[in-house]
């Protein structure tokens, strides 16, 4: 059980690696078009909040929204700190939005999910009383 929970969050940690590797490397990253790194910082924190949700599912989603705004904010600072980087108001609303696209795809995940989980909760709770009803009495 401790291994499938240990699994789950590798998605997480890959994500965070390669978000760091890009945004803090010395030069920018290559564009295939204009304003296509506004593209790159969306798509990064998207996935980077999603997978901490599936990572750590007990994470309130107001948490998991402050942390990983922090960290958006934290990169933009470190890229201001660099001679052949900048911090960008742009690219950091970007990031909100990314942030705010990845809870959104959880919201979703989760709401597909409920059902069945509510089914499965139902069907334990009525297989316990029907456990209950035909035992003998000691």
């Amino acid at each position: 059980m401790k291994y499938r929970s240990s699994l789950r969050t590798v998605p997480f940690w890959v994500a965070l690696l390669v978000l760091l590797v890009m945004a803090l490397k010395a030069s920018p990253n290559s564009q295939f078009y204009q304003g296509a790194d506004k593209l790159y910082h969306w798509f990064g924190f998207a996935t980077l909040t999603f997978t901490a949700h599936l990572a750590f599912p007990r994470v309130k989603l107001g948490s998991l929204l402050m942390w990983t705004l922090i960290g958006a904010a934290a990169i933009e600072l470190l890229q201001s700190l660099s001679p052949s980087r900048t911090a960008s108001l742009g690219d950091m609303t970007v990031n909100i939005v990314g942030v705010l696209t990845g809870l959104g795809a959880t919201q979703l995940l989760q709401h597909n999910r409920r059902p069945a989980q509510i089914d499965r909760r139902k069907k334990r709770r009525s297989q316990r009383t029907r456990q209950r009803f035909y035992e003998e009495p000691n």
